[in-house]
């Protein structure tokens, strides 16, 4: 009886110290408290940590079971690796006997790639929006944008920009998980279309044209403030909407803002017709007294080294009468024949002759040269009128006394001097 009292106390004792040498007690199960943030198909691991009553055995393992509350929005398996599904919020609970724990698992569809296009507003427009593409089309979250100046574009949380001033700046545009697209946005004035209109479209060698221009609205435009260009000038120069045509054949003309708005208009540069030689001796009435001047011939070496043998020289007081037509629809005074400025104009017409220039010019001048063009008073009057330099000089309203002097060289080309003073 004493042996089998003794053995069971051994036994006793034997389990009392396994007992007491188990180790520390598992007290607590902890998933962290941040919210776990994942793409569609994107995996993380839960992270699940464990608290014992005492210093923490190593390699401690406990048997977890691991649960989603939603698994048409993310699942987790037996390892605790979350698996996004689909676009949601969902819990994550990590059980451990009667211990537990939870996180949120938030599911979203982020952005793949984000493109923005450059935009150019024209100032009066007010506002336009954005165009940006983005990639996939519905994401988790909200875009924003950021304009680089905003003195000259604004643009507000919908990507609507409002144009404030004319310059260049550049919008950016942010997805949620960080992605930028930049655009350049320009912001521009002026006209937005462009009509030109020339005074003919046929055009003898020689002789030029003037190009009237006109906005969207029917506006004049400032010729010199545009960019002009001739397809081929060897048939035509341009220059402030003056066309000079120098040989024949089709040719285009070009005007062009400095934001690139353009208008064309097509000339055509025609063979002159050697016009019949004025009578030597002849000439009109010099302004309103009725007086007329004659003409001469003699010698005179032309721009090629040839000699113009048979060149007549009159003064025209018809042209006078039309320049100072012309003025009075200015309000500016008539202009006075002047027997000293026809002195200067008649030997100024003989050196156009051989340059055609204002190199020789001793006073104020319009000159002008036609060949197989320009023969008589009404057409060099017109010529001068439809060139904005020219037409200046005519209505000068500082100029008190003027003569003009045609010079019919004999060979098929006419040329003008009026001189002013």
């Amino acid at each position: 009886m004493k042996n089998r009292l003794k053995l069971f106390c051994t036994v006793l004792a034997a389990a009392f110290m396994l007992t007491a040498c188990g180790g520390p007690k598992l007290i607590g199960v902890e998933l962290p408290e941040t919210p776990l943030v994942l793409a569609t198909g994107e995996t993380a691991t839960a992270e699940t940590s464990y608290t014992y009553d005492g210093e923490t055995p190593e390699n401690a393992q406990p048997e977890v079971v691991y649960i989603s509350g939603d698994e048409n929005i993310a699942t987790v398996d037996e390892n605790g690796v979350i698996t996004g599904v689909a676009e949601g919020e969902t819990t994550i609970t990590a059980t451990v006997g009667e211990l537990s724990a939870s996180r949120t698992v938030s599911v979203i569809i982020p952005v793949e790639s984000l493109t923005a296009e450059d935009a150019s507003l024209h100032l009066a427009d007010g506002a336009a929006a954005m165009a940006y593409t983005v990639t996939p089309e519905h994401f988790t979250g909200e875009l924003t944008f950021a304009s680089t100046d905003e003195t000259i574009v604004t643009v507000d949380a919908d990507g609507l920009l409002t144009p404030m001033a004319v310059g260049d700046t550049t919008v950016t545009v942010t997805a949620p998980n960080g992605l930028t697209a930049t655009a350049q946005i320009r912001v521009w004035s002026g006209p937005k279309e462009l009509t030109l209109t020339a005074a003919k479209t046929e055009v003898t060698k020689g002789n030029g044209t003037q190009i009237s221009v006109t906005d969207e609205q029917g506006n004049d435009v400032e010729a010199e403030s545009l960019t002009w260009a001739s397809s081929d000038e060897t048939v035509a120069q341009v220059s402030g909407g003056w066309v000079d045509v120098t040989g024949t054949g089709a040719v285009t003309i070009t005007a062009s803002t400095e934001y690139g708005v353009s208008a064309s208009v097509e000339l055509t540069g025609e063979a002159p017709v050697a016009p019949v030689a004025p009578a030597a001796g002849t000439g009109s009435s010099a302004g309103t007294g009725g007086q007329t001047y004659g003409g001469g011939t003699a010698p005179a070496a032309s721009s090629d080294g040839t000699l113009h043998t048979n060149w007549t020289l009159y003064a025209d007081g018809t042209a006078l009468d039309l320049m100072n037509g012309i003025r009075s629809s200015v309000g500016a005074s008539p202009l006075v024949w002047d027997d000293g400025l026809q002195a200067i104009a008649w030997e100024r017409c003989k050196q156009l002759l051989a340059d055609f220039s204002h190199n020789g010019a001793q006073t104020p001048e319009n000159i002008a040269m036609g060949i197989g063009g320009l023969g008589d008073a009404a057409s060099v009057v017109a010529a001068w009128e439809a060139s904005p330099g020219h037409y200046a000089a005519m209505v000068n309203a500082s100029f008190s006394r003027c003569a003009i002097v045609h010079i019919y060289d004999g060979d098929g080309c006419n040329f003008w001097c009026a001189t002013f003073g």
